[in-house]
This record gives structure tokens, C-alpha cells and sequence, in this order.
């Protein structure tokens, strides 16, 4: 098996992963608040990452106090995008906001050249205005396609733009484990805030399986994730990410019945095109 190949099965591992973890809290939100959700799955995967973090001596390295406050406006931007996202993946069509987020590469792009100054050519340009415009028929808001949910998916968007380009200024110091177990630790603390406001629910065998599942699920794709970037070529790997949509589609359709319309299937396919070949170009030598 060449490396190429064996980084694609990665990326496609890694976005199923992510995937099924979104729609195993769908699945527990049938039953539970959301805040609740966040608190279970928080304390699971703050204990396992925290446990492996220290095995490895991540808090061992020595931070600078620059990479601390990244670090932290990191794991704002991590909980921020917990609350909005999985806001959005219990009140929208379930392949629909997965193929909003395929819109990231387009959305880090733009950002990183207006706060940058990163260089930015015309066919960049062109394909980025063309995921957008894929954006806008997915969500539709000249039908009953856009609502405040869109609007959450929207943000959480930003949002993840926002962590991506913080993400990109900390120094190579920083274990990577480090501001994950952090983003982790902070979308558990959001979750307590969270849930001074909400009613608790009862657990049953259902929902607390869901949410076992959801968390085994969100550890394995940070995982994946890690392995993915040390093998193959970037530029050959990379544009598998969109298999998220695929696996969202089977998913949305298995779990909740669902499938998009043939104008959300339109723009679906519009972003994934875009954002593939955008991948590919940012990654090609």
C-alpha cells in the first residue's frame, strides 16, 4: 500500500469518525439537552486526553506567555464552536450543515490573506467566490431552507476560521496535544455554564451509549487527524476531507431519514468541487 493511499484511507477514517460523532449527539439529543450532552461528553474525553497528555509529557514543556493567551482565545473559539455547531446538527438537515463546514478551506484562505497579508491568486479567488455561492444554495434563504439554525452553522463557521488562524500563529514549540486537551477542558467548563440554565435529564441504557459513542468517536478523529498529516503528499490527501459529506449523506439518510433537496444537492456538490481543487492548489509544490 503506497503512503498516498494509506493517508487517504486516514483522512476518510478521520472524517467518518467526526461524522458519526455529530450524529450520535443527534442521536442522545433526542433525549437530552445539549449543555448535558457537552458536560458527559467533555468529562470522557477531557479524562482520556488529559490521561494521555501526561503519559506523554506534554505539561512538561515550557509555554511562553504569548502561546498561553493563544492557547486560550484557542479554547474560547473551541466551545463557542461546540455550542453553535451541534446547535445547528440537532435543528438542520444533517448532511446539509456538514457540507457547510466544507466551506472552511475557502473561509481559512480568505482570512489568513486579509489579516496576513498571505498572497492569494486569481483562481483562488474565483474558486472561493464559487463555494460561497454553493453556500447560498444549500442554504437556500429565499426558501424555508434558512433559518436561525443556518445562521448558527454560519457562525460556528467564523468561529472555526477564528481557531484555525490562532492555531497557525503558535509557535512549533507547542505540543500538538496540548491545545487540544485545552479546547477539550474548555468545551467541558462552557458546558457547566451551560448547564446552570438547563433542566437535567434522565440518563437511560439509549442516550448514555449515544454519548459513550460520541465521545470513543470525537477522540478517534483528533487521533486520525494527527496520523493523517505524517503520511503521503498534503496536496493528494487533503481533498478526501469532503468524504464528511458522503458519509453524512448515508448517515442522514440511515439515522433521520433524511436527504437533501435537489438545490442543497446542487450546492453540495458546487462546495466540494471548489474546496477539493482549493485544497489541492494550497498544497500542491
Amino acid at each position: 500500500m503506497s503512503e498516498n493511499f494509506r493517508g487517504a484511507l486516514l483522512m476518510m477514517v478521520c472524517m467518518g469518525a467526526f461524522v458519526l460523532n455529530d450524529a450520535f449527539v443527534r442521536l442522545a439529543g433526542n433525549s437530552l439537552p445539549l449543555a448535558q450532552i457537552l458536560f458527559l461528553r467533555g468529562v470522557l474525553t477531557t479524562l482520556v486526553l488529559l490521561t494521555f497528555a501526561i503519559y506523554l509529557g506534554t505539561f512538561k514543556v515550557r509555554v511562553v506567555k504569548k502561546d498561553k493567551w493563544k492557547i486560550f482565545f484557542r479554547s474560547i473559539a473551541e466551545a463557542l464552536t461546540a455550542y453553535f455547531f451541534l446547535t445547528a446538527v440537532l435543528n438542520m438537515p444533517f448532511a446539509n450543515v456538514t457540507a457547510l463546514l466544507q466551506i472552511l478551506p475557502m473561509t481559512v484562505t480568505l482570512a489568513a490573506a486579509l489579516v496576513f497579508k498571505e498572497k492569494v491568486g486569481l483562481i483562488r479567488i474565483i474558486l472561493i467566490i464559487v463555494g460561497f455561492l454553493g453556500v447560498i444554495l444549500i442554504i437556500n434563504p429565499s426558501a424555508d431552507g434558512f433559518n436561525l439554525y443556518s445562521g448558527y452553522a454560519l457562525i460556528a463557521v467564523i468561529l472555526i476560521t477564528t481557531r484555525d488562524l490562532i492555531t497557525r500563529k503558535l509557535s512549533v514549540e507547542v505540543p500538538t496535544l496540548l491545545p487540544t486537551v485545552s479546547a477539550s477542558f474548555g468545551v467541558l467548563l462552557f458546558s457547566i455554564i451551560l448547564m446552570a440554565k438547563t433542566p437535567i435529564q434522565p440518563l437511560n441504557i439509549q442516550n448514555s451509549f449515544f454519548i459513550i459513542l460520541a465521545a470513543f468517536f470525537i477522540i478517534f478523529g483528533y487521533y486520525t487527524a494527527v496520523l493523517v498529516m505524517r503520511v503521503g503528499d498534503i496536496s493528494f490527501i487533503s481533498p478526501f476531507r469532503y468524504s464528511a459529506i458522503i458519509f453524512a449523506l448515508i448517515l442522514g439518510l440511515i439515522f433521520f431519514n433524511e436527504w437533501p433537496d435537489l438545490t442543497a444537492l446542487i450546492g453540495i456538490c458546487i462546495v466540494t468541487a471548489a474546496g477539493g481543487f482549493l485544497l489541492y492548489k494550497n498544497h500542491a509544490i
